[in-house]
């Protein structure tokens, strides 16, 4: 058994290498995405509000530019919950390493 653990430490070892530069890399990307999105989500709820004031745009028109305003919005944060998920199962990896 512990010939067989040995075998299977050292095979998860490049994964969890592997899984760590993901990790690495999708934090960047979110983190990058989030202050343009962001922006963006800002700039259309921005428009969708000053021409519903103005009366360039009826109230549904405005309701579907906040809409995708907050789909633009919500990238980020479906990203960061996939970086969570990578972050879980490098953790289980390096615990599963170490025991």
């Amino acid at each position: 058994m512990f010939v067989l653990k040995l075998i299977l430490k050292v095979i998860a070892f490049p994964v969890m290498l592997i899984v760590t530069i993901l990790q690495w890399f999708g934090a960047f990307l979110v983190g990058f995405s989030a202050a343009v999105f962001n922006i963006l989500a800002g700039l259309f709820l921005l428009v969708a509000g000053s021409s519903y004031i103005l009366g360039l745009a009826a109230g549904p028109e405005a309701l579907k530019m906040i809409a995708v305003g907050f789909a633009i919005f919500m990238i980020p944060v479906i990203g960061e919950g996939i970086v969570t998920a990578i972050i879980t199962a490098n953790a289980s990896l390096r615990d599963f390493i170490r025991s």
